[in-house]
């Protein structure tokens, strides 16, 4: 059987640990507002942009000026907008987009499928890697990294 001070003491260290997690998430706080940065080289002019709610907990309007291709080719450019995603205590998210086709013979069709996972850091600044899926042209497929800062 327990002794009453063996339980005070476990509530005490539990609580402390609680305290202490508390710090941490609060440490970690995402900052509220606009980001916008590019992929890295050779596609910097590929822009990406985003909204982080006021409580720092979800990612809007996330969006990409063209969809990175990866292989000769391409056409006028192609923004994709994302889903909304949930940041994650440790302070990471994943969306999806896609680019439904708007004309010609595969009207209808999704042309490409992306997914965007990113990771926010200190001082306003967040990067992750962007995947790009072309599912009537695999040789087109392919990853680049990117960097966003909070505006």
């Amino acid at each position: 059987m327990r002794s009453r001070s063996n339980g005070a003491a476990a509530a005490a260290a539990a609580a402390g640990m609680l305290a202490c997690a508390g710090v941490a998430l609060a440490a970690n706080k995402v900052q509220s507002g606009s980001y916008s940065g590019a992929l890295a080289a050779p596609r910097t002019g590929y822009v990406v942009s985003f909204k982080v709610s006021g409580n720092g907990r979800r990612v809007t309007g996330l969006t990409i000026s063209n969809t990175p291709f990866y292989c000769e080719g391409g056409g006028r450019p192609t923004p994709v907008s994302f889903a909304n995603a949930t940041i994650s205590g440790s302070g990471t998210f994943t969306s999806t987009g896609r680019y439904v086709i708007s004309e010609g013979p595969l009207k209808g069709q999704v042309g490409t499928r992306l997914k965007i996972t990113g990771k926010f850091g200190k001082g306003g600044k967040e990067r992750g890697t962007i995947t790009s899926t072309y599912p009537k042209s695999p040789k087109c497929n392919g990853k680049s990294s990117y960097s966003t800062k909070r505006a």
